[in-house]
């Protein structure tokens, strides 16, 4: 286990769109990597963890204070796509964050440990340094499970406890974190089949295409002929309907929508 540091990127060179990205990879996002790639776009986000990163007299606390304002534990990196991104949400915005209880593990409990040395997919660890709480974050093609680990046992000697009777809002959330954990105890990776894709995948890439070009200053029509190709937009962005062009806008608008606070629907 252990916890990643990063230098801090040149923000301003963060620009999907002159690169003519695919998107083809997006489609098997979970909802909670959606919500980062949106939170990731949004200029006021990439302006506040350039200002509070960057800044080396900036308090600790400071820092933090801020990044929960996005929903975050800490702030992380927008270069990185949900691929390689070690996001770590609150749990008063992440109803899939899990909950548990480091208790010791007595002999004989018929319980299994969380060896982290046997697993597949990437973990890392975030020491929150109060309530002796530390968040773990298991992550592997865009899909996620964060834990939220209080007490002081080691996790490899700990018996895991979470609450039988979560508030009913987080019911339906908590029950499939606990699936997802005891699967990935039992497989050493995060499977596919328990983290369905976002059934709006295919509209969240043309918003993302359509946000990044706006993002990059691209022409409207530039924008267009990424997303539909050079043939359709010269027969039809002329056209007295405005059809393609009000597309066009409608995308724009949905992403700057989700970038700018609408990404936490994913969360839920």
């Amino acid at each position: 286990m252990n916890v990643v540091v990063r230098a801090v990127p040149d923000t301003a060179s963060f620009c999907l769109w002159p690169e003519r990205i695919t998107y083809n990879w997006m489609a098997q996002l979970s909802s909670v990597a959606w919500a980062w790639e949106f939170l990731r776009r949004s200029p006021h986000y990439r302006l506040s963890y350039a200002r509070h990163v960057a800044e080396p007299i900036a308090s600790p606390s400071a820092v933090q204070a801020s990044a929960l304002h996005w929903g975050l534990l800490r702030f992380e990196d927008p270069n990185l796509s949900a691929l390689d991104a070690n996001a770590f949400w609150r749990m008063k915005a992440c109803r899939q964050v899990l909950p548990l209880a480091a208790g010791a593990m007595r002999a004989g409990t018929a319980a299994e440990t969380l060896n982290v040395e046997k697993l597949q997919c990437r973990t890392t660890v975030y020491p929150l340094g109060v309530e002796d709480r530390q968040d773990v974050l298991f992550a592997q093609a865009g899909r996620f499970l964060q834990l939220a680990v209080f007490g002081s046992v080691p996790l490899t000697q700990a018996l895991l406890l979470t609450p039988a009777l979560p508030s009913l809002p987080y019911c339906k959330s908590r029950l499939l974190a606990v699936r997802r954990l005891t699967d990935l105890v039992k497989h050493g990776t995060l499977r596919s089949s328990l983290y369905p894709r976002e059934r709006r995948a295919p509209r969240l890439m043309f918003v993302a295409q359509a946000l990044d070009g706006w993002l990059a200053k691209a022409a409207y029509r530039d924008i267009a002929v990424a997303m539909f190709g050079e043939e359709r937009v010269e027969r039809d962005w002329s056209h007295s309907g405005n059809h393609l062009r009000d597309q066009v806008r409608r995308a724009i608008g949905h992403g700057r929508a989700l970038a700018g606070g609408g990404y936490t629907r994913f969360l839920d």
